[in-house]
């Protein structure tokens, strides 16, 4: 990949995961008023509207999938949606955000290994070590550099399920790195969405949990930013990054999310900041800098 195109495309996925690293803000006042079944089924039937009309204007009405793709993408829907969404929200009934954070973190290792398994990926040492010490600091930035909070971790079935919703996630860039050879990025986004939001309703129905009631102004702003900025821009520019960087160095960007999201909670919800924090960012920040110059 040439330096400039390289360039532009970890800039598109470190936007892409600065966005991210803000949503969770977002979907607490969301959930607030919606269950998580409810807000995932029409956030990404709304997302999914909004990238088949780019879609049908960027092909002239061509919307349909080559005959080949159709399992793939309901494969992508399942995993990437339906599966990932689920399992995070069930495994947060049982553990807390921290451990959660700490399991996110192991994602890019995941990514990494399953990567060189099925798509031949491979990473050198020094890919490693960038996310060795990426992880080193967003255990420092969760524990706020307390490390009786890193002993006092219990892990239970909720980080399974955490865990799994890691692994469900890979599968779904995986296999959206193999059907973007065929297909677009914007046309590979949108179905995968379609399908996982139709199956996240189909869950949400037959489990009680798709309930749907007006919310109130600050819901409706966050539900926007989850659509438009976290969905439609997100999504699909994670998919760009995934079909020109590789699903494993993609992978590493994922953890600026918890720096993200340390700074809203300072900003917006009076949470506190402190060096080690501040430590844990640049570690964060110098881990994804060495994973993305080892080559």
């Amino acid at each position: 990949m040439e330096s400039k195109k390289k360039a532009q495309t970890y800039l598109l996925l470190m936007l892409t995961s600065a966005i991210w690293g803000f949503q969770p803000i977002c979907i607490k006042w969301i959930v607030a008023e919606w269950t998580p079944v409810t807000l995932t089924t029409i956030r990404y039937v709304c997302i999914s509207a909004v990238l088949f009309l780019l879609l049908y204007r960027q092909t002239g009405g061509r919307v349909l999938p080559p005959k080949g793709c159709w399992v793939s993408l309901l494969l992508m829907g399942l995993n990437g949606v339906a599966l990932n969404n689920v399992l995070q929200f069930s495994g947060l009934q049982y553990t807390t955000v921290t451990n959660c954070t700490l399991i996110s973190a192991t994602g890019p290792a995941i990514t990494a290994f399953l990567a060189a398994i099925f798509v031949r990926e491979r990473l050198s040492m020094k890919a490693w070590l960038g996310i060795v010490i990426s992880f080193v600091g967003v255990m420092a930035v969760v524990s706020s550099g307390s490390l009786e909070v890193i002993r006092q971790i219990d892990f239970n079935f909720g980080d399974v399920l955490c865990f799994l919703s890691q692994i469900v996630w890979t599968i779904y860039s995986l296999i959206g790195l193999r059907v973007m050879d065929r297909m677009s990025a914007l046309a590979v986004t949108a179905w995968g969405g379609l399908f996982g939001g139709i199956m996240t309703g189909l869950y949400g129905l037959g489990m009680g949990e798709l309930q749907f009631t007006m919310p109130g102004g600050l819901a409706w702003g966050s539900f926007i930013y989850t659509v438009f900025l976290g969905g439609v821009l997100s999504m699909l520019g994670w998919n760009l990054g995934v079909k020109h960087a590789g699903a494993s160095i993609s992978a590493i960007f994922l953890n600026i999310m918890p720096v993200v999201g340390m700074l809203g909670g300072f900003l917006l919800l009076d949470e506190s900041l402190g060096i080690s924090q501040l430590a844990g960012a640049a570690a964060i920040f110098g881990g994804v800098y060495l994973t993305t110059h080892s080559g």
